[in-house]
């Protein structure tokens, strides 16, 4: 008789099942993951186009402060560079009204919006987007805290390492007695230290890049203590400015959006303005190398410690006043921005769903 037929065996079900459902939970965690760093970097790109928005316009609107403010901060009193010689804010705007007209109030202005936009595009942006990589990775307890504060401080030195020259430039332009273009100020810089002369301050601004980061890490937590208070719902002050367990987000009022930037403000700007007056000065002048302690001890010789403070009336009635629009804007914005660059996006990649979609019905066959 014939030798019997060998029947090959099949694997069994159970175990390909198996396998199959692990494949399609490995694609949909992947998918899930995928998700997620998408909604954060939307998100960030949200709140750094939002910040922008409000940026320029308080730039616009309050730049004759910032003007007048900049030549305080950068004037001695025993100079020999000839230089504004400012009583106060009210002095400096008669002053520039008498001396160039109205347009003198704007001059500098496309080089200090340049650099006003692409500064807060890229701290804000930088700082939110590692802010939501870490939240991914690890939870959003205590993200309000210290944590938060060095990754937005990180994302500012990021921001100030490719900004730095359009500041330097923009502070040149506006504190020049004579009338200064940015190709002057280009040249002025270059004989004064070559490529090194740009990035005059960079020690020093790295430090100030607490400052728009305490700034926000404030705003976020009183704009949460401040719905927590209005809702009375306890729990603990989140990051993401909910103020609740409500699934959707709420909004300040007019009137909290701009008492929040004001309190943030006078707080932050309190703490670090000495060197913001030392950075003006290093950036004003050929300093001949000298650093932020030099500058600022060479000034406190000639004028006594209150020459550390020159300026700050000026800086806090610009300051506070811009930041009373500037986050009143993007309190009011920041979410429609977010939404319609998510719309877009899940315009843009209709396929991707598609293949997926095809995967887990190919697993699941």
């Amino acid at each position: 008789s014939p030798p019997p037929m060998s029947v090959p065996v099949r694997p069994p079900v159970e175990h390909l099942c198996d396998g199959d459902d692990g494949q399609a939970d490995a694609r949909e965690r992947e998918h899930k993951e995928s998700r997620l760093v998408s909604s954060a970097n939307i998100a960030a790109l949200a709140a750094a186009s939002a910040a922008c928005l409000g940026e320029l316009l308080t730039t616009v609107l309050f730049f004759p402060l910032e003007l007048v403010k900049c030549r305080i901060q950068a004037a001695t009193e025993c100079a020999e560079d000839g230089n504004f010689a400012y009583a106060g804010l009210g002095d400096g705007l008669l002053s520039v009204l008498r001396e160039a007209g109205v347009s003198g109030l704007f001059a500098g202005l496309p080089s200090v919006a340049l650099r006003s936009l692409a500064a807060e595009f890229a701290t804000v942006g930088f700082g939110e987007l590692l802010l939501g990589r870490y939240m991914l990775r690890f939870g959003s307890s205590g993200s309000a805290g210290a944590m938060a504060l060095v990754l937005r401080t990180l994302g500012g030195c990021a921001s100030i390492s490719m900004t730095l020259p359009l500041e330097t430039l923009a502070t040149r332009i506006t504190t020049s007695r004579r009338p200064l273009s940015m190709a002057g100020a280009v040249r002025q810089l270059w004989s004064e230290g070559g490529l090194a002369a740009f990035w005059k301050g960079l020690l020093v601004s790295f430090v100030l890049c607490l400052n728009p980061a305490l700034m926000l890490t404030t705003v976020v937590n009183l704009r949460a203590l401040v719905l927590r208070l209005r809702r009375g719902v306890p729990g603990a002050v989140g990051d993401d400015g909910k103020g609740g367990t409500d699934a959707e987000p709420q909004q300040l009022s007019w009137l909290e959006a701009p008492l929040v930037g004001v309190v943030a403000k006078l707080f932050t700007m309190s703490l670090i303005y000495p060197l913001v007056r030392g950075k003006v000065l290093l950036q004003a002048r050929n300093t001949n190398g000298t650093g932020l302690l030099q500058v600022l001890g060479k000034s406190r010789r000639k004028d006594g410690i209150r020459s550390w403070y020159r300026g700050l009336g000026a800086q806090m009635s610009k300051s506070l006043l811009s930041a009373t629009i500037k986050y009143t804007v993007k309190e009011r914005v920041e979410r429609p921005i977010q939404q319609l660059i998510h719309t877009r996006a899940q315009r843009r990649a209709p396929q991707d769903g598609r293949d997926h979609d095809g995967n887990k019905a190919a697993v699941a066959r």
